[in-house]
């Protein structure tokens, strides 16, 4: 896979992500990258944060800001290490793999960034900040910092219809009639996966912290990182079941069907 990111500068806020992931998002259109459908779901992500910090939406937003900038550094380092060959997230290294390779369905695309990033990266970044901050356990605070976390899911289910517009637009044609045949069974499907998952991050988030000792701490975080690679393992392969869809794909993407 030819390299098409620049290095990452320190970005400090929201709205240095947003310009980042806009450039990035043109240079991988460009070279028709398989990288750019995550990565157009999770810049539109992002500005729908930028807007609910704007408007007051969260109880801390200066925190929550500094979550999700921190989220992003991990997305760019993932992308950079895997071009580079550095030592990259197996979850991620498989969803780059997928990508590379031009033969998943745009939802398996979508999925699998989403379950590297979410499932893979967020515990992680959580406990680093709430570490920094010395939240844990302070139960209150952490009360507060959980409610934030849990607003994300209303933001997420608001999102649904807008990212499926968006991939209709650019990827996928087909999903339109889906989305019509299936009425709101998807939305309640991708808001229960996405909600599902980030109370599991919580979980997860509170095994790190709750870790006495380093080797504990590296116990937990080798665990996360083979469930998320499992999950990614189960939607990589879910076409392969079916020989007749699997050989499809590269069809369905030439043409901008699935």
């Amino acid at each position: 896979m030819k390299s098409i990111s620049k290095p990452v500068s320190q970005l400090e806020t929201l709205e240095d992500v947003i310009e980042q992931m806009r450039n990035r998002l043109k240079n991988l259109d460009e070279t028709k990258d398989y990288r750019c459908v995550f990565h157009r779901v999770y810049l539109l992500m992002t500005k729908q944060m930028q807007h609910r910090l704007e408007s007051g939406f969260f109880i801390d937003s200066i925190w929550m800001e500094r979550v999700l900038v921190r989220f992003a550094h991990y997305y760019f380092y993932a992308m950079e290490a895997y071009e580079k060959s550095w030592t990259c997230p197996r979850a991620w290294t498989l969803a780059f793999q997928m990508a590379e390779e031009k033969q998943t369905f745009v939802l398996q695309d979508a999925l699998l960034g989403i379950n590297a990033h979410i499932n893979r990266d967020l515990p992680v970044v959580l406990h680093e900040i709430l570490q920094e901050d010395e939240i844990w356990p302070d139960a209150r605070l952490m009360l507060n910092r959980r409610r934030d976390h849990e607003r994300i899911n209303d933001v997420l289910a608001d999102l649904i219809d807008i990212v499926q517009e968006e991939l209709i637009e650019h990827h996928a044609r087909l999903l339109k009639w889906i989305d019509r045949f299936m009425q709101r069974s998807d939305e309640t499907l991708s808001s229960f996966f996405l909600t599902y998952c980030r109370t599991n991050v919580w979980y997860n988030t509170e095994l790190l912290l709750n870790a006495g000792h380093p080797e504990e701490f590296l116990i937990e975080k080798n665990r996360i990182d083979e469930e998320a690679y499992a999950i990614g393992l189960d939607i990589a392969s879910f076409p392969s079941r079916f020989r007749f869809i699997r050989k499809a794909a590269p069809l369905t993407r030439k043409y901008r069907l699935f």
